[in-house]
C-alpha cells in the first residue's frame, strides 16, 4: 500500500521540477540572444530574398519530377478508362443495331483496327470504308514478321496509313 503513495509523489516533484526548468528559460537572456542572433543573420547579405530562392529551387527539384510523373500517368489512366467505356457502349449499340452477339462485334472491331466508323460501316455493308480489306488473323501474324518485303506487301493490300494505324493497335 504505502508504494502507492510514493510513486504520484514523485511524478509530481518531476512534473514540478521541469516546469521550474521551463519558467527559467523562458525569462532571462535567451530570448534576446536569439533575436540577436536573427537580426545578426539578416545583416550579413543573405538576404531573406536569397534564402528564399535558394529554398524555392530545392523545393522545385524534389516536387517537380512527382509532379511529371503523375501528369503522364493521370491522363492515360483516365481516358483509357474512358474508352473502355466508350467502347463498351458502341459495341452494345451494334449489337442492338445488328442482331449481332459479342463476338461477331468484337471480331469486326479488331478487324478494322477498333475504328468505330470504319466497323459500323463494315457491319452495314460487309466492306471498309476506305475500300481496304479488313485485317485478318493472317494479316497480323504478317504485320508481326520484321520483313520488309511481308511489309510492303501489307502496304500495298491495307495501305500505308492502316499498316502504321494497325502497328499502333496492335501494341496498345
Amino acid at each position: 500500500e504505502p508504494q502507492q503513495m510514493e510513486e504520484p509523489a514523485q511524478s509530481t516533484g518531476l512534473f514540478e521540477a521541469a516546469n521550474r526548468e521551463f519558467e527559467s528559460t523562458e525569462s532571462g537572456s535567451d530570448t534576446s540572444d536569439i533575436s540577436e542572433e536573427l537580426s545578426a543573420q539578416d545583416g550579413e547579405g543573405k538576404s531573406a530574398g536569397e534564402t528564399a530562392s535558394v529554398l524555392k529551387t530545392r523545393l522545385e527539384d524534389s516536387v517537380l519530377p512527382d509532379t511529371q510523373l503523375q501528369r503522364e500517368e493521370r491522363p492515360t489512366s483516365t481516358s483509357s478508362s474512358n474508352v473502355v467505356g466508350e467502347v463498351v457502349k458502341t459495341m452494345q449499340h451494334f449489337m442492338e443495331k445488328f442482331g449481332m452477339d459479342l463476338f461477331t462485334v468484337t471480331q469486326a472491331l479488331l478487324k478494322n483496327t477498333g475504328e468505330v466508323e470504319t466497323t459500323l460501316y463494315f457491319l452495314q455493308t460487309g466492306q471498309r470504308l476506305d475500300g481496304y480489306p479488313v485485317w485478318s488473323r493472317e494479316d497480323d501474324l504478317e504485320l508481326q514478321k520484321d520483313d520488309e518485303r511481308v511489309r510492303n506487301k501489307l502496304i500495298a493490300k491495307f495501305g500505308a496509313e492502316n499498316v502504321a494505324k494497325r502497328v499502333a493497335f496492335r501494341k496498345s
